[in-house]
């Protein structure tokens, strides 16, 4: 009985932890991608191209991955973050300065995530107002044009 007490405490125990620093990860990627956007969208036409070509350096190089290209804003702002730490472009939010750390921003947090809208809602606070589409794809340009399925995992072209 004792041994068993001691197994399910330490399977409560790992269980917590595992979603302890899974919401961490979750809260950086989505902070990196919503200040990203904001800090992006404050840059001139020069420095957003070189943010955007940095990041398309970034993820051609990236061992993590062998996507070659953004399939959405969560994508694009996840790695525009990391080109802007990169180039030493501070985040323009007030307060948060500086870049977390992510190695893969394909992976660290998927569109949609509540984590996201809870950071775009924090910075209400300073009047700043950040939306993150929650589309897994681009929509297609053209209006009324379904978009159709494809198989894999396959990211446009950047």
């Amino acid at each position: 009985m004792e041994i068993l007490l001691t197994s399910v405490g330490a399977l409560v125990v790992t269980f917590i932890a595992v979603k302890f620093f899974s919401m961490k990860r979750r809260h950086r990627a989505a902070s990196n991608l919503v200040f990203a956007k904001y800090t992006f969208n404050k840059l001139n036409m020069a420095q957003q191209n070189s943010v955007h070509d940095k990041a398309v350096e970034i993820v051609l190089a990236s061992t993590a991955t062998r996507m070659t290209g953004f399939a959405n804003e969560v994508e694009r702002y996840g790695w525009y973050a990391l080109a802007m730490d990169l180039l030493g472009i501070h985040s323009a939010v007030p307060d948060n300065p500086c870049w977390y750390k992510i190695k893969n921003p394909y992976r660290a947090i998927i569109p949609g995530d509540s984590m996201i809208y809870n950071v775009s809602g924090a910075l209400q606070q300073y009047n700043i107002e950040v939306t993150i589409s929650s589309e897994k794809g681009y929509p297609s340009k053209a209006a009324g044009v379904k978009k159709e399925n494809k198989k894999g995992k396959k990211r446009s072209k950047v």
